[in-house]
Formats: structure tokens, sequence, C-alpha cells
């Protein structure tokens, strides 16, 4: 005898709530629903006015969810349809399934938000006298009734997940999911600035964000004008793709990705392409471990994407997905290339405004203090140190022969002691050496010759450097930094990150023309390998060959080095080569060949530039501020820190509390 048939048809709710598991996760998955709904009704038909949409959430989401619009509205007979499984007015047959313009097509997000809460849906049409609601609990489904509305489309979602406890128990804090439904509100904003967008939270407003004349303005908005002003736009438009791009300055990056937003048609994306092209272009500005901020806008005929490839429709197939990615790419290259990636010095955070009366004030108790001391004057002969009068007991020597010159305390004198004391250190006086073979020579011609003549001219084109005006020079500090004046204020130059800029960048240009030269060694480095050592070796050779190493096995556990770069004569062998090993071993074959050249020259220019501690002579220093500007992206050493700090002249005026 047959058993009875095991296999069933399910119940329509059970079927909505199984839908509901994939379409909504949580309550920021009913916004996002509700937001492209309410957009989409938005462009289905004209307005008399920009489109307003507004957003309220009680408790997470979980308690209330309320989204109005002030689109087209719906009639009774649309409201009984739009709650039903798999209806939707976006689609008319399987052939616009591939050319897709609307943020919403299936059909199924009201239905699935229905089975699993309690949803009442308001609509007027702009026409008619009153509006219409309708209810859906569960699989209990009403029929619409006249209610009072304005023209547009209120939906209000209460008790998510009151049916389904399981999924209930997996929501976070409130808090969190507060956090998750701004987010969702964040990226149409952004997607939409020329509509009105307005969101509450437990009753009070977090965002009011009227239409914006442009994404630039809805940023400035959202995040503050410190982002948005500091945005580099691109525009660009290829083989039907068209771009635009705001990118912020690496000095701006994040902790996370998150601050990388990518739209297609309107629709908030991830994609690996675009991700990837990000990272290759801010390659070497900025840490490894941050993210740039960018704001990535492509539009695209319809029919070369395909976003019916993920139940929440945050994914999307390219037709091409090289030109995207090559597309941009390129364009984020561009800009950054022709911006000036200096960053500005951060300095304390501005103090409250002080009154003029308060002000001079203040300056009349200070003027009494000076005067009430008695004046510095020298207690030794010309070598000494020590001070008598009310001068502090822990003052240096450099101070003490600045602010004093036989016996008088006045500024003029001291600036005088000062100035000689500098030109004394950069003229080859008693603190500067002789010696100009140094890291001149090793920055020499690269990029350019470094005569102040060619880095005027080159100036001119490039944007905020270091000063023309004659007379003025660089000194070093504590043998790591170097200071120069600019146009409008100073520069604050790192001298192993920038040297390690140069030489990177000297060292990239050779090898994309012809190998790096190189010297055969006197008697060949053996090292010791392993197994993976000797493969790396082997499966690199071509690499090694560029980089102007000439190594080989040595036996079943050695590597001979022959032959080693010229413009590293002065590194140690075995360490070299024992690190980029070990580089090598780590990206494995699968990694992009651009991204390994940039590691090994990374490695490469760290270990030729000179170190923090190296004391430079006068000529060096005048090298290397010389070729700052005759390299590219030299605002940010290839680990992406840092070059060179800014502090202008309004800084040190406002630090000096003379604004």
């Amino acid at each position: 005898m047959l058993s009875a048939n095991r296999i069933r048809v399910l119940p329509p709710l059970l079927v909505s709530q199984i839908a509901a598991g994939e379409v909504i996760e949580r309550p920021a998955s009913v916004v996002k629903e509700l937001l492209d709904n309410a957009i989409d009704a938005g462009s289905a038909e004209p307005l008399p006015g920009p489109l307003e949409i507004t957003v309220a959430v009680e408790k997470g989401g979980t308690e209330l969810i309320r989204v109005t619009d002030n689109a087209g509205g719906m009639s009774p007979d649309e409201l009984e349809l739009a709650v039903r499984a798999h209806a939707t007015s976006k689609l008319a047959d399987e052939h616009d399934l591939y050319r897709i313009a609307t943020l919403g097509f299936r059909g199924e997000a009201l239905a699935s938000i229905g089975a699993v809460s309690t949803l009442r849906m308001v609509s007027r049409r702009r026409e008619s006298a009153g509006g219409h609601e309708i209810r859906v609990s569960g699989s209990t489904l009403e029929r619409a009734q006249a209610a009072a509305a304005a023209p547009g489309t209120t939906v209000e979602v209460r008790d998510l997940f009151h049916n389904v406890p399981a999924r209930r128990k997996f929501l976070k804090a409130p808090a969190t999911e507060t956090g998750h439904v701004t987010e969702v509100f964040v990226r149409a904003a952004l997607a939409f600035p020329d509509a009105g967008f307005r969101m509450s939270s437990g009753g009070r407003t977090t965002y009011d964000l009227p239409p914006a004349g442009g994404p630039v303005d809805r940023i400035r908005r959202l995040f503050g004008h410190e982002l948005a002003d500091v945005l580099l736009a691109a525009d660009r438009r290829e083989r039907g793709l068209n771009l635009q791009i705001f990118a912020a300055p690496p000095a701006h990056s994040r902790a996370t990705g998150t601050w990388q937003y990518f739209f297609v048609n309107g629709r908030y994306i991830r994609d690996r392409f675009l991700q990837h092209a990000v990272k290759e272009a801010y390659r070497g500005l900025i840490e490894p471990s941050r993210f740039p901020v960018v704001f990535v806008f492509i539009t695209i005929h319809p029919e070369l994407i395909d976003v019916n490839v993920h139940p929440t429709k945050i994914e999307v197939r390219w037709a091409e997905p090289n030109l995207v990615h090559s597309q941009v790419l390129s364009a984020l290259r561009e800009l950054l290339q022709r911006a000036d990636l200096t960053p500005g010095l951060r300095t304390d955070r501005a103090r409250p405004d002080v009154d003029a009366a308060e002000q001079d004030r203040i300056r009349r108790e200070f003027a009494s203090l000076l005067l009430s001391q008695p004046p510095l004057i020298r207690a030794g002969g010309s070598g000494g140190a020590s001070f008598s009068g009310g001068g502090p007991a822990g003052m240096s020597e450099g101070f003490a022969r600045g602010a004093t010159v036989g016996g008088e305390s006045t500024v003029a004198q001291a600036a005088a002691v000062w100035r000689s004391l500098y030109d004394a250190r950069s003229e080859g006086g008693p603190a500067a050496s002789t010696d100009s073979g140094g890291l001149d020579a090793r920055v020499s011609g690269i990029g350019g010759t470094g005569s102040a003549e060619e880095v005027e001219n080159r100036q001119d084109d490039e944007g905020p450097g270091v000063s023309r005006r004659s007379g003025l020079r660089a000194i070093q500090l504590h043998n790591t930094y170097i200071v120069v004046e600019s146009d409008d204020g100073l520069l604050i130059i790192d001298q192993h990150a920038l040297h390690e800029r140069i030489m990177y960048e000297h060292l990239r240009q050779r090898i994309m023309s012809a190998p790096l030269e190189s010297q055969r060694l006197l008697l060949p480095e053996s090292i010791p390998a392993s197994a993976a050592d000797l493969a790396a070796v082997e499966a690199r050779a071509d690499l090694l060959e560029r980089l102007g190493i000439d190594a080989g096995a040595f036996g079943a556990d050695r590597i001979a080095v022959h032959a080693f770069p010229s413009l590293m004569k002065d590194t140690d062998v075995p360490q070299f080569m024992r690190d980029l090993l070990d580089r090598l071993q780590r990206q494995g074959d699968q990694e992009h060949p651009e991204a390994l050249i940039h590691d090994v020259l990374d490695m490469m220019a760290c270990k030729a530039a000179v170190k923090a501690g190296d004391p430079l002579t006068a000529e060096e220093i005048n090298a290397l501020v010389a070729h700052k500007s005759l390299v590219e992206r030299s605002s940010n050493c290839p680990h992406g820190r840092p070059t060179t700090l800014r502090l202008t002249k309004s800084d040190l005026e406002r630090q000096f509390k003379r604004t």
C-alpha cells in the first residue's frame, strides 16, 4: 500500500514568511524597500514640486516604521493589489526584467512586510477628493476604506516580526538597529539629492535635508563642510558609461570601508570591481589598514547591468566589468595626480571668541608682568650659558644666545643673533658640512634637474609649494624633519618619507622602461633558503630580473646573489633578500602584478632612503626640497604616510592670538 503523498504545497502565509526571510532581515530592510517604492513613485509621473520623503522610527524600527511621500499616490484598487505577492507596476513582460530602470521591480516587498508585521497603508491620488487605507497583518487582509490623507502615500509598519519570534530574537539593541536604518536613509539621500528627506527617531528629528543643488551640497548637509570642502570631483563619459566621482584626499581616510559609496542608476551597491579600483587608485597614498572616502555615481543603460542577482538587490552583474573597473581606476588616478594632496597641519580646536575689551585687558596684564621682570644679563663670558636676573633657570643655550647680545635684551639684536646662527648653518658654517655628494647625488636626475630656476617654473604649474622668494632656506630639525618657508606659511617635511617617495618614483619610472641597472658583486652573497624560497625565486625570475637582481639556487638549501641594483649599493644584501623572499611567498601567485611590483619597489625605496636621525648637509636638504615638486604624489610616501604638513600663516596667527 502506498503511503500518503509527502509533498505538499505550502500555504500562502508561509510562502510570504519565507520570502520575508530573504528580503526583510531587519528594520533597515523595511525602510530600504519603502524608500525604494517612494522614490519610484516620485519618478513615475510629474510632480508639482520636488519629491519629499519622511521617515520616522521608534525603538530602532521594531515598534514603528513610517515612510511618507508626496508622490502620485494610489487608487483603492491599486492599494489592494500593491500588498499582494508579485504584484507590481514596474514590469510588464519578461523582456522588462533585462532593462530595469526602477529601484524596485519584484512586487514582493509589501507582501513580505505584511506577513511579518502589522501593515497600514494610506494613499491618495492628487486629483482625488479623499484617500483610502488598507491594513494587513499576517494572513489577514482588509478591504480598502476611505480615509483622510494628503496627496501621496504613507506606509506604517508596527510590531515587526511579532509573528516570527525566531527572527525577532536576533535583532540587536534599538540603538544598533537605528544605526542601520540611518545608513539606509543616508544612502537614499545621497543617491537623490534633488529630493527632500527627513528622518526622526524616538520623536526627535535627526535629519532635515531640503532638496540640494547636487551631490556635494547633500554631502555637506550629511557629513559636514570639513569633508565636502576638500572633495575632489571628476566627470567622465565613455562608451555609454557616465561617471561622477567625488573623492577625499588621502589625509581624510577612515578606519573602515563604510565611507565608500557606490551608486548605479541611483541604486546603492557593493561591488568588488569598484572596491578594487578605488584601492588601486589610492595605493601608496594611504596606509594599508585605512580606507579612502569616495562617492561614485554611475549612470549606465539598464540593459548593460543585471540587478536581479541578489534578494536585497545590493549586487549587480556588469556586461563589461573591465570597462567599469578601468574607467573608475583611471578617473581616480588622474584626479589624485592633478590635486595637491599635502595635508594641512591640524592645530588645536578653536577657542571661544573674546571681545575687544577682554583682549585689551589681557594685553595690559601681560605687559605689566613683563615690565615687572628684570632683564636677562649675561653673568659669565662669551662662552658661558648662565644668566642672572629673573630668567628661568632651565633656559636653553640657544635661546639664551638669541635673547641677549652684549648684555642688552632687545628683540632686534636677538633676531640678528638667530639670523647669524642660521646663516652659518645654511652656508656651510660650523653647523653645516661641506660634503655635497650624499643625498644630492642620490636624488639628482629624478624627474628632471633640481635647479632653483626649474623648481620655480614647475611650481607655477604644480600648485602650492616651496616659496620662490629669494633668501629663504630650509633647515633640519632633530635630524628628522625639514622646515621650509612656503608662499602661505611653512612646510614641515619628514625627510625619510619624502626621500622614500622620491626613490620609489625613480625606481618605478626606470623599471617601466627597462630593468634596473645592476652591478656584479665581487663575491656572490650566499643566503640560506628553504624549498619555498627556492620556488619563489624560480617563479619570480622575471620580476627579479626587472629589479636588477641576479639570483639563483646554489645547492639544495642556498641562494646565491650575483648582481644587485646599483642604486642600492649600500643596502644589506642578505637582509634585503630575506625580506624580499618573505614578501614573495606571502603574496603568492595570485597577487596582481602591479600590486606586487609596487610592494617590492616600496620595500627597495624604504631600504635606500635616508632614515630619521640621519644628519643632512645644506646641499642635501636643498636637493631633497627641490625634488619635492618634481615627482608625482610627493604628498605621501609609498606606505601612505604624509611626507609634508602645511602650517599656514593664518594657523600661526591663530596660535599666537594675532587674530
